[in-house]
């Protein structure tokens, strides 16, 4: 395929992608905002406190495991850039294998895992035993969410964004549904929380098989599933060589948010609440802007497998140009009804306060860390491991400096300067290494 085959209607391409993908990505934080809702409207604010604890120390498992989906994107990508569906096949097989694995093991660990998470974040004591209530449902949806990430790394490698989006609105409208149900019809607090989130996605797992059984079919599955070529162990080191650099990778990201919840949490339960809320904008800028790097992940990366360098910045010019556009929208949106948001998501007038005095700073976030998550996507559609790992130290380090001085200095809004300044240089470092990446390629 020429580079200008390859490039016809490039932005109707990238929106093929990135239009179901920012749908099906922005409908998370939706689900969100619902449970936010809910829990914010519970007298007092230890239930939105111990909520807020309980889903991130989820999503932080997720994102540790996120490699999953990422390698499984760009390896993918790569082979349906050469046409070659039988090692398609095989690497989606080893990735849900793998998914199975490490679900079955987090499960087996929940009771470590839980001491761990108490003895890291410190929660407010009248937060515990509400975490613990929402983690003892929470941890059975692990394996589920691990073999989506295979799934939908399948689905976004190989350009099947609409499918990609299908499963993630069953899983986020399930969510929600059942959140509403559990939380205002049985009134099981943060335990139905806990108890939609778990059925929603074994749902979504079952929608996602579905969906790959049909377009790399059952029997092509069964015969990676039985062929020694999925288990040889060149094709295994390459696959845990690049999981094994994105997952060091995604604990230096873990490890700055933990911190920064630490953080919120020390400034009292009024900040950690209002921390929660401000999480909800952060959502909307990364999900929404990874629609952008998922387009990025799999025609940068089909181009990457068949050694086209044209072909291959070419994706990068349009991706950083749309993803641009996308956060000046949300910075504009952020401007004009931020202040409207926080009144929706809580009731509580000591919340409301300390999350508006930050808002500025949250305005400003698309336009600082846009180029990172398109980076992101250029990175794991070039199954560019190492250097991921590498310039999130660089961001991590520039983060670990400047947390304890801005906090001290001006409260809750230093703590979010300090998380601009983070993605700012996680874009930076990524800049500054990327034309390595693009030599490796013929041109």
């Amino acid at each position: 395929m020429t580079a200008a085959l390859a490039l016809n209607h490039p932005h109707k391409r990238i929106w093929a992608i990135a239009g179901p993908a920012i749908i099906a990505n922005s409908s998370a934080p939706l689900v969100g905002l619902v449970d936010t809702w809910v829990i914010g409207h519970l007298p007092g604010a230890r239930y939105l406190a111990a909520v807020s604890i309980g889903a991130m120390i989820f999503s932080y498992l997720y994102w540790a495991f996120g490699f999953l989906r990422m390698s499984t994107t760009g390896l993918i990508a790569q082979a349906h850039g050469r046409g070659d569906s039988d090692q398609i096949a095989r690497i989606l097989t080893r990735a849900l294998l793998t998914a199975v694995a490490i679900g079955t093991l987090l499960v087996m660990f929940q009771g470590p895992i839980h001491v761990l998470t108490l003895e890291a974040l410190d929660p407010p004591p009248t937060t515990i035993r509400l975490f613990s209530d929402y983690f003892a449902i929470r941890v059975w949806a692990l394996p589920a969410a691990l073999l989506s990430y295979a799934i939908t790394g399948y689905l976004i490698g190989t350009a099947q964004a609409t499918r990609a989006l299908y499963v993630q609105l069953v899983l986020n409208i399930a969510n929600a549904a059942l959140n509403l149900f559990f939380v205002l019809g049985l009134a099981l607090d943060v335990r139905g929380v806990a108890l939609g989130s778990l059925i929603a996605e074994w749902l979504a797992v079952a929608v996602g098989l579905l969906f790959v059984v049909r377009s790399l079919g059952g029997v092509r599955l069964a015969a990676a599933l039985s062929s020694p070529m999925t288990y040889d162990l060149g094709k295994m080191k390459k696959l845990l060589s690049v999981n094994g650099y994105i997952f060091a990778r995604t604990l230096l990201l873990i490890l700055a948010f933990a911190l920064m919840t630490r953080q919120a949490a020390a400034l009292g339960q009024i900040p950690l609440a209002a921390s929660h809320v401000l999480n909800t904008f952060l959502m909307l800028i990364a999900l929404g802007l990874d629609g952008f790097a998922y387009a990025a992940e799999a025609l940068s990366g089909a181009a990457y497998g068949r050694g086209a360098r044209l072909e291959f910045r070419a994706w990068v010019r349009y991706g950083l140009l749309w993803s641009g556009l996308a956060a000046v929208v949300y910075s504009t949106g952020f401007g004009f009804f931020g202040t409207a948001l926080i009144h929706t998501l809580t009731n509580i007038e000591p919340v409301r306060a300390a999350a508006a005095g930050a808002l500025p700073v949250l305005a400003l976030l698309p336009l600082i860390a846009f180029w990172c998550y398109l980076y992101d996507g250029i990175y794991i559609g070039a199954t560019a491991g190492g250097a991921m790992l590498g310039t999130a130290a660089v961001a991590a380090a520039s983060f670990i400096m400047v947390l304890d001085p801005l906090t001290d200095r001006y409260g809750l809004t230093g703590l979010w300067i300090a998380m601009a300044v983070f993605l700012a240089m996680r874009g930076l470092a990524q800049a500054v290494y990327y034309p390595r990446i693009e030599r490796r390629l013929a041109a």
